[in-house]
């Protein structure tokens, strides 16, 4: 295996950690595997409803009632209302995560196009799921446990993109690496911003969209800062 199959190998070892630690899959190993579809199914259904109305207007009687479960079943695996939150959030952060896997293992690929495509994805995934995204911020934004939850789920999926970036340039120093992934964090953030406010069809939004691979590949290559 040479130098690059080991750093994307890395990566992906990486990605599948992040996974594995996704709620859902500790309450299959404790509980039974229908107890462990209707974990799943209750998280889906918050993602939903969080999704729809936002942290303040979730209720654990909407969540059981969009998951088919009866309120007692729902506070059986979830106490709390920021016991559910918490674990959408972290089941969400893991699925988001899964949808990073497949570009990095294409086949015959370099890790600069993983890198380029992992940040298409994103451009991708903020129209598909902008709305969740604005809810997460509130969320952050309401207090300071949330906002400390929202900073771990995010560094989390820094601390994957420093080291795809590291496999993309292996040139560039640690701190180099952690300036280009808030750089690279900040535009596809404040994509999903725009995408969300701004009119649908806005030309200038798509011009940005198809932009920001070659942004980001002068970002990782050290072009804009030695410009």
């Amino acid at each position: 295996m040479d130098a690059t199959e080991d750093r994307l190998k890395a990566v992906d070892e990486h990605l599948r950690a992040l996974s594995r630690m996704r709620p859902s899959h500790g309450y299959a190993g404790t509980h039974s595997a229908k107890g462990a579809r209707t974990v799943q199914t209750i998280l889906k259904a918050a993602e939903e409803v969080f999704t729809e109305v936002g942290h303040a207007g979730l209720s654990l009687r909407q969540v059981a009632s969009r998951s088919g479960v009866t309120v007692g079943n729902l506070n059986y695996y979830f106490p709390s209302k920021r016991a559910l939150l918490d674990a959408m959030l972290r089941e969400s952060l893991a699925d988001y995560v899964d949808a990073h896997i497949a570009p990095v293992l294409a086949e015959d690929i370099t890790p600069m196009e993983a890198f380029l495509r992992v940040v298409e994805f994103y451009v991708t995934n903020g129209r598909e799921r902008h709305r969740l995204f604005f809810q997460i911020w509130g969320f952050a934004a309401s207090d300071d446990d949330a906002k400390d939850l929202v900073a771990e789920l995010y560094r989390a999926v820094g601390r994957f993109m420093r080291r795809l970036i590291k496999a993309a340039n292996p040139n560039l120093s640690d701190d180099e690496a952690r300036r280009a992934v808030v750089s690279i964090f900040s535009i596809e953030e404040g994509m999903k911003l725009f995408i969300g406010l701004g009119p649908e069809g806005d030309q200038s939004l798509h011009y940005a969209e198809e932009e920001i691979r070659r942004l980001a590949q002068r970002i990782v290559s050290g072009d804009i800062a030695r410009a």
